[in-house]
């Protein structure tokens, strides 16, 4: 017969599981409150494995300028629409809703859009690199983009 475990316990190892305590795992990050970050820090996260990053751009984007380093081409205009990026992504992640995913794309535009759609669909940890590729200039401020950072790109279809 199988050995039950104390109550007490089942309650605490439920309260970890409902406050997200992920950080056992190595994830313990506070999410900004916009969701936001910069392109240094998501190159840093992704170098250590602690996040996925997915460009939503079109194909013909990522050949024009390559993928980020780390970044897996998943297009918010797949044909099969919203539904087919949300397949695209879940297979970027392994189907991991838990598995933090940070947006890029030129501007920051089709990333926000990106961004609530993943959101939408179930995934827990979702930044966006808001400043693009090519940097975004407006009312916040000036940001520098990825390529302006001088940050690493590989060529598409990599």
């Amino acid at each position: 017969m199988p050995q039950r475990l104390p109550l007490d316990f089942v309650v605490l190892l439920s309260l970890a599981a409902v406050l997200g305590l992920g950080g056992i795992y190595g994830f313990a990050r506070a999410m900004p409150p916009d969701g936001r970050i910069d392109a240094s820090e998501a190159h840093a996260m992704a170098a250590r494995g602690e996040i996925s990053i997915l460009d939503v751009r079109a194909e013909r984007e990522w050949r024009q300028t390559g993928l980020a380093q780390g970044a897996v081409g998943a297009s918010i205009h797949n044909p099969d629409g919203r539904d087919g990026f949300i397949a695209a992504a879940l297979v970027a992640v392994r189907g991991d809703l838990d598995r933090p995913v940070a947006t890029i794309a030129e501007t920051g535009v089709r990333s926000t859009k990106a961004q609530a759609w993943l959101v939408a669909a179930g995934f827990t940890q979702v930044y966006n690199i808001k400043e693009g590729m090519f940097g975004r200039y407006d009312e916040t401020g000036a940001e520098p983009g990825w390529l302006n950072r001088g940050l690493p790109v590989v060529s598409y279809p990599n």
